[in-house]
């Protein structure tokens, strides 16, 4: 049977007492439990997670070498992981020998998971390959309720960035088309936390009006519809905020772009023409439009 590694002995050379091995155990806990998961604190720190799992449970203790990996991870000395477990917190509270942008911890773990959800960003372009193609996006509009904004917008990869074109214009769909009133918006979009995320920072006459929506993913062969929830604010007026469902459509490969933009626009929720597919997922159980308006 074989034994667990033993641990090394605890004092310096001078016989000086050093923190246990339960307090660097607990402060290699309290460190990793600010990241999203053990799985992304093990990448980060680029220990072996098998590895890592030794060190939380305190069979085994890690060298130098790998303690100044994980204290380079959040700008620590090396030495503030044999601190005492409640001064290292109370170190990372004042931010004190700690790097400039240190936040004070109860906020730790939310910035670890901003900070991991920008990283995804640059990872995700295989996942979104997929969904790249030239869509109808559908979502209500609170002061026309029994109206849908539909918009074309075109998914596409861009130096391993995946981007949306999305033109947006506020007119009854199928009216001659005018560059006057429309709305150019480029997203970047992201696949984060099992989730399609949507960041777009559109101007309006000079002025940044950013938007979010966020889809759930497609778990099958083709991609027909994606559904999800849109936070936007009107291109015009005093451009309120709302939220709504919004719906992407598929378009078909061989269909014009031509038609598609001078269909985009306002459509009636009872058109025939729209799909029940689009209207079911933009209304609510008892059929009314999906949309709050803020304020």
């Amino acid at each position: 049977m074989m034994m667990p590694t033993p641990l090394p002995s605890w004092t310096t050379s001078g016989g000086h007492d050093m923190p246990t091995p339960d307090a660097l155990t607990e402060n290699i806990r309290y460190l990793v439990s600010l990241l999203p998961s053990i799985a992304v604190a093990s990448k980060r720190m680029g220990i072996n997670r098998q590895q890592l799992n030794k060190y939380l449970n305190g069979s085994s203790a890690p060298s130098l070498r790998t303690m100044r990996k994980m204290a380079t991870v959040f700008e620590l000395p090396t030495e503030a992981l044999m601190l005492p477990s409640q001064e290292l917190r109370q170190r990372l509270t004042r931010g004190a020998g700690a790097g400039p942008d240190l936040v004070p911890a109860p906020m730790s773990r939310e910035v670890a998971l901003i900070r991991n959800a920008a990283a995804e960003c640059e990872k995700s372009a295989k996942v979104l390959a997929p969904y790249c193609g030239r869509y109808f996006r559908y979502n209500c509009v609170p002061e026309m309720p029994t109206f849908a904004l539909r918009t074309c917008a075109i998914i596409f990869q861009r130096d391993g960035m995946t981007y949306a074109r999305v033109l947006e214009r506020f007119a009854p769909a199928g009216s001659p088309w005018s560059s006057d009133g429309v709305r150019r918006t480029l997203h970047q979009v992201c696949y984060v936390q099992d989730r399609i995320q949507f960041v777009d920072y559109g101007t309006s006459e000079g002025e940044v009006t950013p938007g979010f929506s966020l889809f759930y993913p497609v778990y099958t062969s083709g991609v027909r519809h994606l559904s999800g929830v849109m936070l936007s604010s009107f291109s015009f007026g005093a451009r309120p905020i709302f939220t709504s469902n919004v719906v992407m459509e598929r378009r078909p490969a061989g269909a014009s772009l031509r038609d598609d933009l001078l269909a985009s626009g306002l459509v009636a929720l009872n058109d025939p023409a729209l799909s029940v597919e689009v209207r079911q997922r933009l209304c609510r159980a008892d059929g009314t439009p999906a949309v709050h308006l803020a304020g």
